[in-house]
Parts: structure tokens; C-alpha cells; sequence
């Protein structure tokens, strides 16, 4: 049971200690909130924002190994969404607990705009299921990100006053 003690709950940016000193990045650029269980792959992507002028938050979501619940699902409000410009969310969707949460980033969709990551062969899927987001087929490059965080930010404007 002592590994329990360890565990940090969601809702929390387990990226603030990372450190960028090759750059001076903006600090004011857009909030990214990404979502991935790999703290590899969070740091890459933390790296390739930053070089864009985006500044990110990362939450390795419930499949994290950090805490078996979201906020977001559970209670419909989580401050790493509530404080975001975007959301990137790369959870497994084969789980049935992260499926939830990007249900629930999908209903959160007119007011944050969120780019969907899913594997190639279920992404058609999840574009029915998340009508809401931008969904994209991994996985997810550089050019990807950008260019689905570009495109999910420029329709939010258009989805906001159509709602």
C-alpha cells in the first residue's frame, strides 16, 4: 500500500518543473492542456509547442498510473481545462475510463477547443463520437499537432457564436 501514498491527483500540471533553457519562450503565447499517459511523448510535444510560442500544461489522465479518476468526468470541471486555450488529448480510447473523459472534453468543445488524437484504424469512429473536436489519426507528429491546433482554434470562434 505504500505506493499509494505516492500518488498525485488529476488536475494538477505535472509538466510546471519542466525546465526549457535553449529558449526563452513566451510565456504569454496560448495554454495547451495535452493529455497522454507517456511522459516521453508529453515532453516532445511540450518541446515542439514551446518552439511555436504555445505554452503547455500536461496531465497523464486516468490511465496514468497517477489517479484512477478524472475530474473532468467525474465532476465536469477540471482547472487544467478550465484554464486552457486548447486541449490535446492523446488518452488511449480503448480504455474505457479515458473514452470518458474525452467524452466529457467533447461536451467542454464550444467553450475550449480540443484536438483528438485517436489510433488510424478507430479515428473515424471517434469523429462520430466527439463531433466536437478535431479528431486526427495517429500518431501525432509535429506537423500534425500544429497544424490540428491551428485549425482547432480557428473554427472555435465559429463554433461559439453558432452555439
Amino acid at each position: 500500500m505504500f505506493w499509494n501514498c505516492l500518488r498525485r491527483p488529476l488536475g494538477e500540471d505535472f509538466a510546471r518543473t519542466w525546465v526549457d533553457e535553449a529558449s526563452e519562450s513566451d510565456e504569454h503565447g496560448p495554454l495547451v492542456l495535452f493529455e497522454s499517459p507517456d511522459g516521453a511523448e508529453a515532453h516532445s510535444a511540450w518541446k515542439v509547442l514551446r518552439r511555436h510560442g504555445y505554452r503547455m500544461a500536461w496531465c497523464p489522465g486516468p490511465a496514468g498510473g497517477f489517479s484512477p479518476e478524472c475530474a473532468l468526468s467525474a465532476t465536469g470541471h477540471c482547472p487544467l481545462v478550465d484554464d486552457a486555450d486548447a486541449v490535446v488529448s492523446a488518452l488511449d480510447t480503448r480504455n474505457p475510463v479515458c473514452a470518458e473523459v474525452v467524452r466529457a472534453l467533447d461536451a467542454q468543445a464550444h467553450e475550449t477547443p480540443v484536438v483528438l488524437v485517436a489510433p488510424k484504424r478507430s479515428a473515424a469512429h471517434w469523429a462520430e463520437q466527439a463531433p466536437d473536436c478535431e479528431v486526427v489519426a495517429g500518431p501525432l507528429s509535429s506537423k500534425v499537432l500544429i497544424r490540428a491546433l491551428s485549425v482547432a482554434r480557428a473554427d472555435a470562434p465559429a463554433a461559439a457564436a453558432a452555439g
